[in-house]
């Protein structure tokens, strides 16, 4: 019967980059964010207090340029909080859920730009807008580089950053589109339909089947993978995940590696491995002392090298 095509042999499928596309509309906003203050500064602070309103809000905001400078860069103090926070936010919710609730920041951020009575309100804003860019800097790589086929991590990885540059083209655009009177509280208010946009369709990505594998949701991991990779051979990308979660120390591998000359590469497919090699990986990462022939250790810590190589 015919083999199906391993994993680690396949190449970026359309299931896979669908979602990392609508994933990256996360830092999207990030790069939105980033730009969306510096086409309307001037109608922003161009006014005296005794100016006419707008609706119920003020025409602009009177400041000087410190106080503007600090809306700009208090964006960075949020998101240092953001990304010192987003690692546990992975881990506690996944890549796409940490992602889902760091929506929030997004929505409240552009609420409080677009509604600020007085700078105080803009900068918190622009706060708060920071701490979920920091997030989706963190996270959106690492669910890009999960869910990537090992030979294409960083051509994915190209999603994160395209994905910024298009945020700030939109941030100008709009910026120019909305430069006049009181229509900069669209500018800057712009970010809560991205926000809703994101919302709207993050329920179509999957989550990263490595983060369900560490969290024992193995089946529904292997489901995700083989969607992912149009393939039901999953078994030597799933060995992978096994042998780094198995605990292996640096210094384990590396004393592991120490007892056997490095192999030929040429004739790595001549290895004596075995189907069941792949679970034996794991006694060698102990140091089983079942394994007492010479040759029997390095068949197996062979194929345990070229699994974190490949991985």
């Amino acid at each position: 019967p015919d083999v199906a095509p391993r994993s680690l042999d396949a190449g970026i499928t359309w299931a896979c980059l669908a979602s990392g596309a609508l994933m990256c509309l996360s830092p999207l906003q990030y790069g939105y964010h980033i730009a969306e203050l510096n086409t309307p500064k001037g109608i922003i602070t161009a006014c005296d207090k005794n100016s006419e309103h707008w609706a119920f809000l003020p025409l602009c905001l009177p400041m000087n340029d410190a106080v503007f400078s600090l809306a700009t860069s208090i964006f960075a103090v949020g998101g240092l909080f953001g990304s010192l926070s987003a690692g546990w936010m992975a881990e506690r919710w996944g890549r796409r859920g940490a992602l889902v609730y760091n929506s929030a920041t997004y929505v409240l951020g552009p609420l409080l730009m677009a509604f600020a009575i007085s700078p105080a309100m803009l900068i918190f804003g622009r706060f708060v807008s920071g701490i979920g860019s920091g997030v989706a800097v963190v996270v959106a790589p690492l669910y890009l580089s999960e869910i990537a086929p090992v030979k294409y991590r960083g051509t994915l990885n190209l999603l994160n950053q395209l994905s910024i540059v298009l945020g700030i083209l939109t941030a100008l655009i709009v910026g120019m589109l909305a430069n006049e009177g009181p229509y900069w509280r669209l500018s800057v208010g712009f970010g809560l339909v991205l926000a809703c946009l994101y919302l709207s369709v993050i329920s179509f990505a999957v989550e990263s089947p490595r983060y369900l594998w560490s969290r024992n949701r193995r089946s529904e991991a292997r489901v995700i993978l083989r969607k992912l990779r149009q393939t039901t051979n999953v078994d030597d990308e799933v060995a992978g995940w096994q042998s780094i979660h198995s605990g292996t120390t640096s210094e384990q591998l590396a004393r592991i590696e120490a007892s056997c000359e490095a192999p030929d590469p040429d004739n790595a497919h001549e290895l004596p491995l075995t189907r069941n090699s792949r679970d034996d990986v794991i006694k060698v990462n102990g140091e089983d002392p079942s394994l007492e022939s010479r040759s029997e250790r390095n068949s197996v810590t062979i194929f345990n090298i070229f699994t974190f190589a490949e991985y």
